[in-house]
């Protein structure tokens, strides 16, 4: 784990693997007008890559009721599949786990560890992955 921008994989070409608490805190602040910690987050990384899981877009987008403001919303981020490597990743991580992380958390941990990207958000459960590249704001 790391914090603001500092340690591995914060390097101008790592991707940025936002997830779900991090895209709900985004749009409060885009909301209400303020520069917080995730704006903070996206200006200092802006040479970065930046990318939501589909399992994030799935999460995020249970908050939403126009789907067509999800859409405008989600616009700037490139939205990455699932695949077999991803899945064997899930499953070889949830597998060497006495405590496994919750089904969306491990899809979305796999997701940032394939893509050797740097996940950001403020889920306590990522600080127990091994190897993943995760940055709290």
């Amino acid at each position: 784990m790391r914090a603001g921008g500092q340690g591995p994989g914060a390097d101008a070409t790592a991707m940025l693997l936002l997830d779900t608490s991090f895209l709900i805190e985004f749009e409060a602040e885009l909301a209400n007008g303020k520069t917080g910690a995730a704006r903070a987050v996206l200006t200092s990384h802006r040479r970065q890559a930046v990318a939501i899981s589909i399992i994030t877009l799935g999460e995020f987008a249970q908050g939403f009721t126009d789907p067509k403001a999800l859409v405008e919303f989600l616009a700037p981020f490139r939205v990455v599949q699932l695949s077999r490597a991803i899945a064997w990743r899930m499953a070889a991580l949830q597998g060497s786990r006495s405590r496994r992380l919750g089904e969306n958390d491990a899809w979305i941990a796999a997701t940032a560890l394939y893509y050797e990207a740097t996940l950001v958000g403020r889920e306590r459960a990522f600080e127990r992955v091994p190897r993943l590249d995760y940055l709290t704001f």
